[in-house]
């Protein structure tokens, strides 16, 4: 039945994949990514998940890319992908096809993706105050108290993570945002049910500067990311469904639906949820509240 479906899948690495564009335009995606994400052990009183971080391959991503407009069949997009793939003995006579569901979980992800080393992420109930500092912060990075502002998040109703590398980050290789590029990555999340914040920035490892306030100290100038400490908030706009009621054993369950549960955000999903004039307006008032802000 549904309930033990449910605590069978819930005791089981789950993957998600994820777009990242600018301009509410799915046609500028500057960064794809496939998340792993490997449950708590609740049985040694364990409550942290890992989420390990991989890029696609070449052929994935070009892919998706072409059908960047639709989501709900991207994980059709993978399947085909890897079907077509030398990994895949989806073939072979003697497969049953639940254990072809199992090799594509299994197997099948890995051989499309490559992990990020030293970048996994670490989710638990609690948060840090030093290191999610910015639940206390303001738009401007002014503190703010959580507990008086009415329309805080209450960071006790949400999941927090930081990197597993703590707070000397990272080095990765830029693929999309500066190909060939080296970045040094620190990052810090909050997740609650429809909002998303990433406290995500990158900075140039192979550049030493004398901070202008300390000439004791010495800085990477940044590459992206809020100075100030703000992270970037996101809002649900969309919750993705399976369009078909048997989705544990059959590849149908990867044709997904969407709901609309945020129509003030509905024109950031692309052309077919919007008019060109809806956008040009919407992308005016963007940049003259950025201007209001001080922004070029």
């Amino acid at each position: 039945n549904s309930s033990e479906s449910f605590s069978s899948r819930k005791h089981q690495d789950q993957w998600v994949l994820a777009a990242f564009y600018f301009n509410g335009n799915p046609q500028q995606i500057f960064r794809f990514r496939m998340y792993r994400l490997i449950p708590p052990e609740f049985e040694q009183g364990k409550s942290t998940v890992r989420m390990i971080l991989h890029t696609l391959s070449p052929e994935l991503e070009g892919k998706l890319r072409k059908n960047s407009d639709d989501p709900c069949k991207w994980w059709v997009d993978v399947w085909d992908i890897w079907v077509g793939s030398r990994e895949c003995n989806l073939h072979q006579p003697e497969v049953e096809s639940d254990e072809i569901w199992k090799l594509f979980q299994s197997t099948g992800l890995q051989s499309l993706v490559s992990s990020l080393p030293g970048c996994d992420v670490l989710w638990n109930p609690k948060w840090d105050p030093s290191k999610h500092s910015y639940l206390c912060k303001d738009e401007n990075g002014g503190t703010e108290s959580t507990a008086d502002d009415g329309d805080a998040l209450d960071p006790l109703l949400g999941c927090h993570a930081t990197m597993e590398a703590g707070s000397k980050g990272a080095i990765v290789d830029s693929i999309s945002m500066i190909p060939g590029k080296r970045i040094l990555v620190k990052d810090e999340l909050s997740l609650w049910d429809d909002n998303f914040w990433i406290n995500d920035r990158g900075y140039d490892p192979d550049v030493a500067e004398i901070d202008a306030n300390d000439s004791s100290t010495i800085v990477m100038p940044y590459i992206y990311g809020n100075r100030r400490g703000v992270p970037y908030k996101l809002e649900r706009v969309t919750r993705m469904f399976s369009a078909k009621a048997n989705y544990d054993k059959t590849i149908q369950s990867l044709s997904l639906g969407i709901e609309i549960i945020n129509e003030d955000l509905e024109w950031t999903l692309g052309d077919k949820y919007r008019t060109e004039m809806l956008f040009r307006n919407k992308m005016k008032a963007v940049h003259s509240a950025l201007e209001s802000k001080g922004f070029d």
